[in-house]
């Protein structure tokens, strides 16, 4: 087996732009899902990483579903780690495999457009477009050879360029794979579905994700008590951090779950049946 499906889209040549989003879904939502799939069994690993060979052939005949969490290693102010992109995108992507099933990739930290170059913020780890667009394209292209359908990457870093980058490899991945269906979406886009505002850097919402499920990794107190958080100083983007609240993040990160699993569901049964009319089943 090739790592990758060259006969595709030939050489690869670094994408310049794309303005490509959700992969379509052409079928209408039918209720062939096994009724175990709304959730794992608890005896199922919803970490990639800690299954067993038995439990991912289950996951895969069941579920074939796999979210790739990618955020980077980025300066979130002085209140806040540097790997909160990624930390929330990881556990918003392990309370949605909890209510639908499939598994968990280990976190990607691989960041194009951080806060670097733009402003030399420090603790940051810049990556080439291309470092991005090749270790994406092995990731969905190995994941299939699996046998998983239905990829979900999952974008806690919101870098504009990045954004394009990712969703320039799912649509080429998509157009490779006609029985598969693979979604780039940053993690505030679904809330975004019923016009809640969720994206920001390090402000009230990023942070309050993070109290929600790591307040261990935030400080407010390293902030200022009052006055101006100024961009180019402290490298907020959004609503005044000092507003967050962990029962502001528990919203978010529910609304979340409840505004995406439908989506995935809805591919999941598109899959499936595209599968079963392939084995003859239909």
């Amino acid at each position: 087996m090739q790592l990758f499906s060259w006969a595709c889209s030939g050489r690869f040549t670094p994408p310049v732009s794309s303005s490509y989003g959700l992969a379509p879904t052409a079928l209408a939502y039918k209720n062939v899902l096994p009724s175990d799939m709304k959730q794992n069994r608890k005896e199922d690993c919803v970490k990639y990483e800690e299954c067993r060979p038995q439990q991912l052939d289950r996951i895969i005949e069941e579920c074939p579903f796999a979210i790739i969490p990618w955020g980077a290693h980025e300066w979130h102010s002085l209140h806040a780690a540097v790997g909160l992109d990624t930390l929330k995108a990881y556990h918003m992507a392990l309370d949605l495999c909890a209510e639908i099933g499939g598994v968990v990739l280990p976190p990607v930290y691989c960041g194009y457009q951080t806060m670097k170059p733009w402003r030399d913020f420090r603790h940051t780890l810049e990556f080439t477009r291309e470092t991005v667009y090749y270790l994406l394209l092995q990731h969905l292209e190995q994941l299939y050879d699996e046998g998983f359908r239905v990829i979900l990457v999952l974008m806690g870093h919101y870098g504009g360029k990045h954004v394009e980058n990712i969703q320039e490899v799912v649509k080429r991945f998509c157009d490779c794979h006609a029985r598969a269906r693979a979604v780039a979406w940053q993690d505030y886009l679904p809330a975004s579905w019923v016009d809640v505002k969720g994206g920001d850097h390090a402000g009230v919402n990023e942070t309050s994700l993070l109290m929600h499920y790591r307040p261990d990794l935030v400080d407010l107190s390293q902030l200022p008590a009052e006055g101006e958080l100024p961009m180019e100083v402290y490298g907020i983007g959004g609503e005044d951090p000092r507003k967050a609240s962990p029962e502001h993040g528990r919203y978010l990160a529910e609304l979340f779950v409840a505004q995406a699993a439908p989506k995935i569901r809805e591919m999941l049964a598109e899959v499936l049946e595209i599968r079963a009319a392939a084995k003859g089943q239909l």
